[in-house]
This record gives C-alpha cells, structure tokens and sequence, in this order.
C-alpha cells in the first residue's frame, strides 16, 4: 500500500475510535433534569405500607433475605430479634462480629424506619438536597453517586446518593453487608412524595417500608372530607328490656349536664389574646421576629371583630416555633399555632371541680424552610394561613 494511501486510511481509523470512545463514555448527570422533591411534606397513615416487623435478620441467620413466606417472614428458621445488634445465641450459633459503631447505626436507621416522621422538609438545589424531618434530623445529600460520611451523632455514616429513574436514591452503608435504601420518587394529580425504604443485606432485598406525604393543602382536604359519624346508642340484648334511667334524686344529683354537639367551645368567643413562645437564637438568625409574629396574627383577628382582651385571657392563640439551621445555611423551623382556652373541668378519679385548666380548641402546625432570606416569609404564610383557618372553624360553629 502506498503512503499516500496509508495514512488517510489511519486518520479516518483514528477518527472512528474517537467517536467510539465519546459515545460509549458515560453521560454526566445533568442536575436539571432531577424531578423536583422540595417542598413540606406531611405522611399519610392511611397509605402507610409496612410489615408487622421490620429490620435486618441477625448474623447468625445468614443474613440472606431468602424466600419469604406468609406474613413477610423469611422461610427456615423463624425471623428472630431484628433491628441489629445480637451479639450471640445457643449452642451451635456463631457471634456476632457487629462493633459498636455497627451496632449504633443499625438500631438507630431502623428506628427511624420503624417510625417515620409526620412531617419533613426538604430543600433541594443544583448540587445538594438537604432533609430536616420533625424528630430532629437534618442531613445535606450530593447526589452525584459519590460516597461521603454523613454522622449519627458521633459515628460516622457512609451515604451514597444519586438521581435515578425520576427518584432521588440513597444509600446507606449501615455495616458490612448491610444496607438501607430510601428511594423519594414525587407524583402529580395529586401531588405527592413516594419514599420506599428497603433493607439490603448480603445484596438480597429484605423488608419494605412505604410512605406516601402528601402537601399541607392535600392533607388538610383528606381530613376534612371525612363526614363524622353520628353517635349510636348502645344496643339492647335480643329479649332483654330497655333499660329504665335512674330518676332518683342521688342520681340526678351526680348526672351530667346536657351534652353539647361538636364545635359548642367555639360559641360566644368574642376576645382572643396572641403569645408567642420563646424563640432560640436560630430562630431570630433565620429572620423570625416575636414581636412581628404577635403583630401580624393580632392584626389577623382584629380584623375578624376580635378584640384583644383585656385582665384574664380566656382564650388566646398560641404560637411556638423551633428552628434548625442546615450545614448548606438552610433554615428549617417546626411551627405550631394552637387556640387555648380556660375551662372548669370535673374528672372521673377527683372529688370537685379544677378550676382554670387550659383546654385546646384548635390546632395546626407543619415545617417550612428555605434560604435565610426567604425562610421567614414561609413560617409567617403559614402562620397566617392556619390563623385564618382559625378563624373560618369558629365563625362556622357559630352558625
């Protein structure tokens, strides 16, 4: 072959391998197109998938996740004590080679899938997505299926976390051979967060957790969309006559006054004072000011026709809050806003009357969170949209 005709042949071959190569190289993972799963998320209960036990079978069982049989149980030899850290057994069965570190993660990761939070926030930006829930965790992931230590108090926590099939997946490396998986996957109509949590061990799936949270709107709706069921009076025995009420004067004496329908203790509210608790100095680092907070819900109910009252407070809007900040600089904050109010009440095991004991009427909170700058505004719209509910529930019971 002549070399005129060698080397067009050489770079034409050279230029097919470099295509070859660019194509078979891996795509980088484009945060934009991440489904977005930021937002308050309250749980549905109701749509709460789990089995009776859940957790990582103990070493001396294989750890194999085999076949299960009814119920969810693993098929040949029972489930034993889950949840991490036995450290022996009977004649025959080998210790548990689980250190204290393990030991710490497993009891404390399945804890929390045991028991799930009511509600969480989570802020989610190009590079990180950061998780606060309303039982005090607050963790910062960077999807980029790198592996980085996140901490259970002082133990160190291996995490892997990356985008994958429209979910955001994490992993975590609880102890040799033993993983936790929580997949957050969001849906439309109607919004919701799906979070699927898996128990790996030995590389075979074991239990599963299903969590379905919903929006505050959404959640609220569900809520107040079931009707009340009327009450029924206790049924009488085939053959037996109805029982005959006690009119004698000891009985009359000790009897109860009428009983009055749902929503009676929202009648006659004519002046609601405003309290907010102590805030912590995160609270005020992240914008929220108790003095603003007191003035914007007086305002609210003011505007409503009541009036603040003057001497004792029979009834009053309380307001609490508990901020976190975030290792990213987020702020997350725990909100409560209740309608208390004083009521003499008899008890079944007292003699008398307790005077003044506080009574709560009504109550709505959830989490907000964002950036420090727009982190205030939140907790205040939600404040304001939960007094403003306040105030609906009470002029409705008063037609």
């Amino acid at each position: 072959m002549k070399l005129g005709v060698v080397r067009p042949f050489l770079f034409a071959l050279a230029a097919v391998a470099s295509t070859a190569a660019v194509q078979s190289a891996p795509a980088p993972i484009n945060q934009t197109d991440s489904p977005n799963i930021a937002g308050v998320w309250v749980l549905n209960p109701a749509l709460t998938v789990k089995p009776a036990e859940i957790g990582f079978a103990p070493d001396w069982m294989g750890g194999g996740g085999g076949q299960r049989g009814e119920g969810g149980s693993r098929s040949g030899g029972g489930r034993g004590r889950r949840g991490g850290g036995s450290s022996g057994g009977g004649a025959g069965m080998p210790m548990s080679r689980e250190s204290v570190d393990d030991s710490t993660r497993i009891q404390q990761l399945t804890m929390e899938a045991r028991t799930p939070p009511e509600h969480i926030t989570i802020v989610q930006k190009p590079g990180s997505v950061s998780i606060a829930d309303d039982q005090g965790h607050s963790r910062t992931f960077h999807p980029n299926g790198q592996l980085e230590d996140l901490t259970i108090g002082t133990v160190t926590l291996p995490t892997t976390s990356r985008w994958d099939s429209g979910g955001l997946v994490i992993s975590f490396d609880v102890a040799s051979g033993k993983q936790l998986r929580y997949t957050f996957t969001p849906s439309q109509k109607p919004s919701r967060l799906l979070v699927d949590i898996r128990f790996i061990q030995n590389g075979h799936e074991g239990d599963e957790v299903k969590l379905t949270y919903e929006t505050p709107d959404e959640h609220d709706r569900a809520v107040l969309s079931g009707a009340p069921l009327p009450p029924t009076a206790p049924s009488v025995p085939a053959g037996a006559a109805p029982a005959v009420p006690d009119t004698t004067p000891s009985a009359a004496a000790g009897a109860r006054g009428p009983v009055l329908p749902p929503g009676s203790e929202l009648h006659g509210l004519g002046a609601i004072a405003v309290e907010v608790g102590d805030l912590s100095a995160q609270s005020t680092a992240c914008g929220l000011d108790p003095g603003k907070i007191k003035t914007s819900v007086s305002q609210i109910l003011a505007d409503a026709g009541y009036k603040a009252p003057i001497g004792r407070e029979d009834a009053y809007v309380l307001v609490s809050i508990a901020t976190s900040k975030l290792p990213d600089g987020a702020c997350v904050s725990r909100y409560d806003a209740s309608l208390v109010a004083h009521a003499d009440a008899n008890f079944p095991y007292l003699k008398g009357t307790v005077a003044a004991v506080e009574v709560q009427l009504l109550h709505e909170g959830g989490m907000a969170g964002g950036s420090p700058a727009a982190h205030a505004a939140s907790v205040m719209d939600a404040l304001t949209k939960s007094v403003n509910h306040f105030v609906s529930q009470i002029r409705a019971a008063g037609k």
